[in-house]
Order: structure tokens, then C-alpha cells, then sequence
């Protein structure tokens, strides 16, 4: 082989590895024609109305209002911006296939998908099957709905297409600053004492016995930042007797203000408590874990060994 033809083949090559670099950079970048496929930033650039995610398990539907809403609950209060931000960032990949036939194994079916769908502007933006998951955890095989082609979709619209309600409803129970809290009112059956704070320290009434600071400031943390691990049921809630009630707190702040009145159930069939804020129908769940550390008894409180005042 002559230096010349060799030279001619090494050139050809090099250009080649160069323009099959490009073309795994596209089509991993997602730019182009594959990115507006989808509509993707257009539907992230208008203001939100709503998104809804149907799948064979059930319905997701996310409202913009006030607050945001899932299924008409509360919603986590960053729903719309992880929705916006979710839809800025996904990145389309490259096309996976042209053939409806293969739809099925790539669930991204009416049957086997979860088909999301963006209304933005008073009208729908977007509507795409999300399927199987693909080589990595967020990323998946999507196609346009009424349209063959598949490609891979990767972001974190992926993992929020498979969430379920009660994952967007906001768990929080309470939130307050924790040097707000200045009494805790314990009422249980055959029991009621309060937990107060005088100038330097917390007392328990009517016995007047010391606190220890220790527990008190577990109490505390657990109090101030109270989240659910998940929601009753309807079914569940429509049976539930509150009274009696395995125990309620009263939490007050500066000037005698209720900061929140909660009332607790021990479940029956499951470890932990349900439990309800005042003037609210959503029961919540907690585990044994938060319901042991807030359901303190008088005696669990004070300071070993400690005596009234006076």
C-alpha cells in the first residue's frame, strides 16, 4: 500500500471517528428535532395550569392555584417548580424505534405506560407515553402520543411520572420555630399535665417537678419539624372513632397562641398512631418511633429523682 492511499484511509477514518463523536453527542444531549419532539422547554416556559399522569394504577392530577393541589389535596409546597424545573432539564436522547410494534415491549402503551399530559396557557402543551426504564434510573423510553417514534427520555420528569399521590402531598404537620414553643398541654385517659417554660427552664404542672432538658429538647425537635409518613386511607378515615383518643397535645406559643391541637389514634392493625390537627379532615400516619418520642407521660419527663418546688 502506497504512503499516499494510506494517508487518504487514515484521513477518512479520523473524520468518520469525528462525525460519529458529534452524533453521540446530539443524540445524548437530546438537541434538535428530537428536543422539540416533545415540546419540552416550550411547555416549561408558560405558566403551568396543570399536569396530569395516568397510568393503570391510577389517576395523578396536579392543579395550580393558590397552592398547589394532587387529587384536590395540599400539594408539597415546591410542586410547581420541581413540575417547571423537571421539564426544563429532561433531555430527549437518541430515537430507540419507528416500529408501533415494538410499543408494548418499551411500555409506552396506553395499558403499560403512564401517560403524561401538560395543560399550560389554558390549553394542552404536551402529552407523551413514559415507559420501561431504560439503562439507567432516570431515564426511560417516552414517544409522543399519536406518533410511533420512540426515544429516551432522561431527568427527573422520569422518577416524578412515577410518583403517587399521597408521594406530592405535603406530609408537614407542623413547623415552628422550636424557641416558640413555650407550653404543652398532654391529655390522656386517666392523665393530663402540662410541660412549661419559665425563664430558665421547663417545668411540668401541676406537680411543679423540674424537666430534664434532655428530653425536652428531643420533645422539642420532633414537635417543631412533625412530618407524616403517609395518609389514612378514605376508607380508613370514614371509620375511624376519635373518642376516646389515645391522647392529645395542645402546643402553644408567645402569648398563649395555639400553635397546634393534635389528636391521636394508636392504629390497630399496623404499628404507629393516626393522627389529626384541629379544624383539618386529613389523618396522617407516624411511626411508633415519633409517636413514642411526643407521647411523653409526666414521669418520663422530669429530672430523675427531682422534687416540687417550695
Amino acid at each position: 500500500m502506497s504512503d499516499r492511499l494510506l494517508r487518504y484511509l487514515v484521513g477518512a477514518l479520523a473524520i468518520l471517528a469525528a462525525a460519529w463523536g458529534v452524533a453521540r453527542f446530539v443524540s445524548g444531549r437530546g438537541g434538535g428535532g428530537e428536543s422539540e419532539y416533545f415540546d419540552l422547554a416550550t411547555s416549561a416556559e408558560l405558566v403551568l395550569d396543570s399536569v396530569v399522569v395516568e397510568s393503570p394504577d391510577g389517576t395523578v392530577q396536579l392543579r395550580a392555584g393558590d397552592g398547589w393541589t394532587v387529587n384536590g389535596y395540599e400539594a408539597v409546597a415546591d410542586a410547581g417548580e420541581s413540575l417547571k424545573r423537571a421539564l426544563e432539564q429532561a433531555e430527549v436522547g437518541a430515537l430507540v424505534s419507528r416500529n408501533p410494534e415494538n410499543h408494548e415491549r418499551l411500555g409506552v402503551t396506553e395499558g403499560k405506560g403512564r401517560r403524561l399530559t401538560v395543560f399550560a396557557g389554558g390549553s394542552e402543551q404536551l402529552s407523551l407515553y413514559i415507559g420501561g426504564r431504560a439503562d439507567v434510573f432516570d431515564r426511560a423510553y417516552a414517544r409522543r402520543v399519536g406518533d410511533d417514534l420512540v426515544y429516551t427520555l432522561q431527568g427527573t420528569l422520569v422518577n416524578l411520572a412515577n410518583r403517587g399521590v399521597d408521594d406530592w402531598r405535603n406530609k408537614e404537620i407542623l413547623s415552628v420555630v422550636r424557641g416558640d414553643i413555650q407550653r404543652i398541654e398532654f391529655t390522656y385517659p386517666g392523665e393530663s399535665f402540662s410541660l412549661t417554660r419559665d425563664s430558665l427552664t421547663w417545668r411540668i404542672e401541676p406537680s411543679d417537678r423540674a424537666a430534664d432538658d434532655n428530653k425536652v429538647a428531643s420533645l422539642l425537635s420532633q414537635l417543631a419539624t412533625l412530618r407524616a409518613v403517609s395518609f389514612a386511607a378514605q376508607a380508613t378515615t370514614d371509620t375511624l372513632v376519635w373518642d376516646p383518643a389515645a391522647a392529645r397535645l395542645r402546643v402553644l406559643g408567645p402569648g398563649a397562641t395555639i400553635l397546634a391541637d393534635l389528636t391521636f389514634l394508636k392504629r390497630e392493625a399496623e404499628v404507629g398512631y393516626f393522627l389529626r390537627r384541629a379544624g383539618s379532615p386529613v389523618v396522617y400516619s407516624i411511626s411508633s418511633y415519633t409517636g413514642g418520642e411526643i407521647l411523653k407521660r409526666a414521669a418520663d419527663l422530669q429530672v430523675a429523682g427531682g422534687s416540687p418546688t417550695g
